[in-house]
């Protein structure tokens, strides 16, 4: 069983909430996570997802053009420019993580676990990420022009 997270898995997940509060969001979602591997990149992971396409403005622009479709499809007109989130006052960090990143996090440590490793590595993490076959994720990797598939193999290499 996996015994704790790895130093450089841990700071991604604190970027990813760094990323979320800058974005006034209410809560960590798996985008932030995604977002959190490539922004900045610090290990192979981050420069295997950069190389498929993953960068920190490609994932935002992605997540952003979803956002759009799905609000066109239900008939909310997007084409007007939200109004600005007004700035949240806060002690401290308190953005919790919402249910995509749970989910991603639990993955997490199954993946670690299937993999004999006592460390959760940022590897663990992305495949994780990438692995979700519902929500935001297959649709976002969509917009990236990339899969689950392709981003796997890229990340754990043949197998």
């Amino acid at each position: 069983m996996p015994e704790r997270f790895a130093r450089d898995t841990r700071e991604k997940v604190r970027r990813a909430a760094e990323l979320a509060e800058a974005e006034n969001a209410s809560m960590v979602e798996v985008e932030h996570l995604l977002t959190a591997l490539v922004d900045p990149i610090t290990d192979s992971v981050g420069q295997h997802l950069n190389t498929a396409g993953l960068s920190a403005p490609a994932i935002r622009d992605a997540r952003d053009r979803e956002f759009h479709s799905a609000l066109a499809l239900v008939g909310v007109e997007t084409t007007r420019p939200s109004p600005s989130a007004a700035p949240r006052q806060r002690r401290g960090r308190t953005t919790n993580f919402g249910p995509s990143a749970k989910l991603a996090l639990e993955r997490t440590l199954s993946i670690a676990a299937e993999s004999g490793q006592r460390r959760i590595t940022t590897t663990h993490l992305a495949t994780a990420i990438v692995r979700a076959d519902v929500g935001i994720m297959p649709r976002l990797l969509d917009e990236l022009g990339t899969n689950s598939h392709d981003l796997e193999r890229r990340l754990l290499g043949p197998q």
